[in-house]
């Protein structure tokens, strides 16, 4: 054998990068027909996210309700919650995770993995256009070269990219190239980036710990010297409290996060260190019996080069919520640039709203769409790219950048180079296209990704004309909890509405103040769950009601108002200290929002406030399973039974004619208002529906065609011999804890 022997393999895709990004590119590219080739340098797949860096995956459902993010990531984070002992934190990450990821692409028959590899060079057919890559696989002793088609970059640092000559930025644009905010963007562009962090663990024992830190560690001796670093104990499951992984520990700037690397490894070591010898050695932290049980030595990056496209988003785009037309994702973080210099930067904040959350105005943002023209090269025809190395300012790259918006920008990124195969075009060509641009969007929107005002039009699905009942669905319901929130500061709800008037609606309040108190609220209608800082224009009507001393219960407000049916709209109440508003329990497409009284923009709150409407609302009925949505957003698009009514519970579909198919899709509720880092672990969503069939009418009975059980994933699609029919119905006999039924879309197909 040769010291390298040289293998050479040809692909329709290759995909550099086995983070979530480059994960979720390799399975939607398979899973839509090419032949894959996933090259991953590491020998675990999930980059920051896996258990050798241990950074948790968030995305847009941390700053907005109901946001978060569906399709392959969402079938990956369900299976993990259901099967993992611990929740998913910084720095807690195991290699179940690890195996899940392994999983998942394994299950791809048209997936050729490669761990372990590291690309290093590429072969150009002509100068904008790849034909391989060269790849080392270490402890194999091979060299591989792969050809493919089409290659998407997925590296975070953009190194196919910038192998092959595609054009990129590194650093800091000017405040005035993009006229971008003066909170983050220099009035001079620079080579500075944000930083990259090492995580760590401890563990609880049942004795004392010493800790002697290395004499090169730097010293934290109090709590002022870790300036605006919040580091408090986090409580595990079996209620022990430890420490673990902390964001900030990152450093970046002055160093350089590609060439540097390893310098910025020992660096970090040296601070991660301090803080734990801080922790351990000084003030009171608790933490005696805490061991150090692990430490990262890789540094998760934030940041690096940034590979051009067609479409440089920036900070106007983030803010402005305009859906560009060729949309394929959404983001929904918040315009979270890091400190530059990090860690080093002892006497300023790590992050801008740590140290002032008063600049919630500038960089809290509600859900924007991301165009498929940054996921290309600008110069290198057949390169996509995904990740937080996509087409995007500094600024934006502060959004754009966490794991789970990065895990469905692969998506559209792979289902793109899919379609691109298919029709023999290169990226640009299917932007120009309003037939295949279409067909990517329509695509996505049948694999459960979500994209802002796009609806399912998918022609082929025959659930779209169908007529729709079932045995019972719910009211809207907001009976108080027994919690409440205080009104120090503005509140706001937002609910459905299906009635054409609401006379009378009614808040629980309670009151600490001695006596009557004014309280004077105002109403109005919305576009969407994501529009608390965008009003229709009309305006708001006010209505005014008073308060007994000391009350508690529901207070009536009268508010006559015709208004347009089946649509979203809200309440404002004022701060007023001293009264507090009850809570409950949270249903699809209900909203609440908080502000200071001086902020000119509102925030998201993953809560519910009680509420009463007369005449009542019914927004859940079951027509809403083919009204394109399969999330709330502009309404609440689910159908809920009737709780009081027990199962099982029948939704029906009557086609109108004979019609033939062999496929059903069916989408669940997994409460997509949960951010990932609040799931508790070992959790399945009791709101999934966990026993069901599917049935049609045969000559003049319904015939069981699938029968399933136990369920709890989000998206079933199921598949079988084709039957011919007029009608379908789901009947579902089960859910995992909830009392209603959900479903948010059905979907029928005579798929070939």
């Amino acid at each position: 054998m040769l010291p390298l022997a040289i293998v050479k393999k040809k692909y329709d895709v290759v995909v550099i990068g086995g983070g979530l990004s480059g994960l979720c590119a390799a399975v939607a590219a398979a899973r839509h027909g090419c032949k894959v080739a996933l090259v991953e340098a590491r020998p675990v797949l999930g980059g920051n996210s896996s258990s050798l860096i241990r950074v948790n995956p968030s995305g847009a459902c941390t700053f907005n309700s109901w946001a978060r993010e569906t399709g392959i990531i969402e079938e990956i984070i369900t299976e993990y919650i259901r099967r993992s002992h611990l929740p998913i934190r910084n720095g807690l990450t195991t290699s179940l995770w690890d195996l899940i990821l392994y999983e998942t692409v394994r299950a791809e028959d048209n997936i050729e993995l490669y761990l372990d590899t590291v690309a290093f060079d590429v072969e150009m057919s002509s100068s904008t256009k790849i034909s391989a890559i060269q790849c080392l696989q270490i402890g194999s002793e091979l060299m591989y070269k792969l050809y493919a088609d089409y290659f998407i970059d997925c590296t975070g640092d953009g190194t196919v990219g910038a192998l092959a000559g595609a054009e990129y930025r590194l650093g800091r644009e000017a405040r005035s190239e993009f006229n971008e905010t003066p909170v983050i963007a220099p009035e001079k562009p620079d080579k500075q980036t944000q930083g990259s962090t090492l995580m760590f663990k401890s563990v609880s024992t049942n004795r004392r710990i010493l800790f002697q830190p290395p004499p090169w560690a730097e010293k934290y001796p109090s709590e002022e010297s870790l300036y605006v670093r919040p580091h408090k104990p986090l409580t595990m499951p079996n209620g022990s409290k430890i420490y673990s992984g902390y964001w900030w520990i990152e450093i970046g700037a002055p160093y350089n996060t590609i060439r540097q690397n390893s310098l910025i490894r020992d660096e970090l070591l040296r601070h991660l260190l301090g803080v734990w010898d801080h922790i351990k050695n000084y003030g009171n932290h608790s933490a005696e019996n805490l061991a150090l049980e692990w430490i990262g030595f890789i540094p998760g990056k934030r940041e690096s080069r940034r590979l051009m496209g067609d479409y440089i988003l920036t900070e106007h785009d983030v803010k402005s919520q305009k859906p560009l037309p060729d949309r394929v994702a959404y983001g929904g973080w918040s315009i979270d640039v890091h400190t530059m210099g990090g860690i080093l930067a002892k006497d300023r904040p790590p992050e801008h709203l740590i140290g002032n959350p008063d600049l919630s105005d500038e960089l809290v943002v509600e859900p924007y769409s991301i165009p498929f023209r940054c996921l290309y090269s600008r110069n290198i025809e057949n390169l996509l790219m995904a990740g937080r190395n996509i087409s995007v300012t500094h600024v934006a790259l502060g959004t754009t950048r966490v794991m789970m918006t990065c895990a469905i920008l692969g998506q559209a990124a792979g289902t793109a180079a899919a379609l691109c195969k298919r029709y023999s075009i290169m990226p640009r060509e299917l932007y120009k296209s309003k037939r295949y641009l279409s067909e990517l969007q329509q695509t996505l929107l049948k694999d459960d990704l979500f994209i802002p005002d796009l609806s399912n039009q998918d022609a082929q699905d025959l659930a779209r004309t169908a007529k729709v009942t079932a045995t019972s669905h719910a009211k809207l319901e907001l009976e108080p909890t027994g919690d409440e929130q205080p009104l120090n500061v503005e509140r706001c709800l937002v609910f459905p509405v299906s009635e054409d008037r609401i006379d009378r609606v009614y808040l629980w309040l309670h009151s600490y103040i001695d006596s009557d108190t004014k309280l004077t609220i105002e109403f109005m209608s919305v576009p969407s769950i994501w529009s608390l800082n965008k009003r229709n224009g009309e305006e708001p009507i006010k209505v005014t009601a008073t308060i007994p001393a000391l009350y508690k219960g529901w207070v009536e407000f009268n508010l006559n108002a015709k208004i347009k049916p089946n649509k979203l709209y809200r309440i404002n109440v004022p701060m007023i200290r001293g009264l507090c508003w009850g809570q409950a329990r949270l249903l699809p497409g209900i909203v609440a929002g908080w502000k200071r009284t001086y902020w000119k923009r509102w925030r998201h709150e993953h809560t519910a406030y009680a509420l009463k409407l007369d005449p009542p609302s019914y927004p859940f009925r079951p027509e809403n399973v083919v009204n394109g949505y399969a999330r709330p957003y502009r309404w609440t698009n689910i159908w809920l039974s009737d709780p009081r009514k027990g199962f099982p519970q029948l939704i029906t579909l009557d086609f109108s004619r004979e019609v033939t198919f062999n496929t059903v899709y069916l989408i669940f509720d997994t409460n997509l208002n949960m951010e990932t880092t609040r799931i508790p672990p070992s959790y399945i969503f009791p709101e999934c529906i966990k026993d069901y069939s599917i049935k049609i009418l045969d000559n003049g009975s319904y015939k069981t065609i699938i029968e399933v059980h136990d369920n709890y994933k989000r998206r079933r699609i199921h598949k079988f011999k084709s039957v011919t029919t007029q009608r379908l119905c789901v009947e579902v006999y089960s859910t995992n804890g909830d009392p209603s039924a959900r479903i948010y879309e059905i979907r029928v197909y005579n798929e070939i």
